[in-house]
């Protein structure tokens, strides 16, 4: 229901998705390029949005390519899509050639991607998460759509500060704005990981519909504040 109306949206592919990351290579379908995204599709993707008589379809693939993806040569400009949940025994099973495997898999409830929440804090949950990329390793990066108070066509939301740049961020950040109105902060990249001598972290915070980003940098050996920038 949006302002007292029923709405229909869905996540549509423009033709037939090819399959990346699929359950047939259960060991490359775990690599860190495939994490969130395993067992996945990939093609040109929309949202499509009915509202009575009214279509409204949004092109989703732009929102890829930004960051690590599955097979980028193949994928490249393409949307991603996870079909079915990959399960932590998974890897084992193959490992002892169990022949019921992909049947399982494909078996298996198709997740849900279109999670209605209200991330930019206007009043309304018409807004959703969709992974569009990794970083290393396994750090997963979302985008989020839909509408706002003060922009009723489907829409990236975006911050206050780069209000024509595709605002992008861990699913701990998005949380982080889902469950609380005033700042948070959210670590998105710890001290030794990867070798990293800094720790960085973002700070949110969103109200009526603007969403604030401030990103900021520590040294790892004082813990020294060594830069702060709008995200």
């Amino acid at each position: 229901m949006v302002r007292g109306a029923q709405e229909i949206w869905q996540l549509v592919w423009d033709a037939k998705p090819s399959t990346v990351c699929g359950p047939d290579d259960v060991s490359s379908s775990i690599t860190c390029p495939c994490s969130g995204f395993a067992y996945g599709e990939y093609g040109d993707l929309s949202l499509v949005r009915q509202r009575g008589d009214q279509t409204e379809r949004m092109p989703l693939s732009p929102l890829f390519g930004m960051f690590d993806s599955p097979d980028f040569e193949k994928t490249r400009g393409k949307a991603i899509l996870q079909r079915w949940p990959l399960e932590v025994d998974d890897l084992a099973r193959e490992d002892r050639s169990d022949p019921t495997l992909v049947t399982d898999i494909v078996r298996r409830n198709e997740r849900a991607v279109i999670e209605p929440a209200d991330y930019d804090r206007d009043g309304s949950a018409t807004e959703f998460l969709i992974q569009v990329g990794t970083l290393p390793c396994g750090k997963l990066q979302f985008a989020a759509i839909g509408i706002a108070s003060s922009n009723n066509r489907l829409h990236i939301l975006t911050s206050l500060a780069k209000p024509n740049q595709p605002l992008i961020m861990p699913a701990a950040a998005w949380s982080a704005l889902r469950g609380s109105a005033g700042p948070t902060a959210v670590t998105t990249w710890a001290c030794g990981d990867h070798g990293a001598d800094q720790r960085n972290m973002l700070v949110v915070s969103a109200l009526d519909g603007e969403i604030r980003v401030r990103e900021r940098k520590y040294s790892c050996d004082d813990e020294k504040l060594i830069d702060e920038s709008d995200f």
